[in-house]
């Protein structure tokens, strides 16, 4: 599989940076477990070593629906609460609303208001805007995991969940995606795209398909509906 970034890439400055606005911003986000942590680092190293871990499947879909990802029918159900992989890809920080916004961009943390300082640091081509937004932002698109084939549904069975996690005394900032209920064998693995401003389609003009996990199973011959 082409997409085998096992967690985020993000530069120690930027991971600073953007620690310190998040705690500025009175961000929430919820401490990673001990049990989060064993299962991420678990499935990271299966993403590193095979790209798509043995227990998936990634199948195409119908039409323009692209590909989907499955629960393998010989695998064990996935539980509530048990980590699926974290959502990877490039962590930057951009002018908001840029023209090259892609389709498989989290974004973090957003309107952010940066110091003539800060903009000669983080937008060193651009001349200094005291109004300007920006936004950091974690972008699957060249580069990622499984995760960014995980479809949209308005029903889903898997959350993103923005964690915290400390690492060799260094607090990181996750999105890791959690099962939000017991999925079992042949089911798709769905989330939900929209926020709580509910404004991903909206922005898009696009209507979702309407899918939920039982929309396409996994049969002997491929995703069936």
């Amino acid at each position: 599989m082409k997409y085998k970034l096992p967690r985020q890439k993000i530069s120690e400055a930027l991971n600073l940076f953007y620690s310190e606005k998040i705690k500025k911003n009175k961000v929430h986000s919820d401490r990673a477990t001990k049990n989060n942590l064993i299962e991420i680092e678990a499935v990271s190293r299966k993403i590193q070593k095979e790209g798509l871990p043995k227990h998936l499947v990634i199948k195409k879909l119908k039409g323009r629906l692209g590909h989907g990802i499955f629960l393998h029918l010989d695998a064990k159900p996935i539980l509530k609460g048990e980590v699926i992989a974290p959502y990877a890809g490039k962590v930057a920080l951009a002018r908001q609303n840029a023209d090259d916004e892609s389709d498989y961009a989290f974004s973090l943390l957003s309107d952010l208001i940066l110091s003539r300082e800060e903009q000669r640091i983080w937008d060193p081509k651009g001349r200094y805007h005291p109004r300007r937004l920006y936004s950091i932002d974690l972008d699957a698109d060249k580069m990622g995991n499984f995760t960014r084939f995980i479809n949209h549904s308005a029903k889903p069975n898997i959350e993103a969940q923005f964690l915290r996690l400390s690492v060799k005394g260094k607090i990181y900032f996750e999105i890791v995606y959690v099962a939000k209920k017991k999925i079992c064998p042949g089911e798709q693995l769905l989330v939900c795209y929209e926020g709580e401003e509910k404004s991903y389609w909206g922005i898009l003009g696009i209507k979702p398909f309407p899918m939920t996990p039982q929309t396409f199973r996994l049969s002997c011959q491929g995703p069936k509906k």
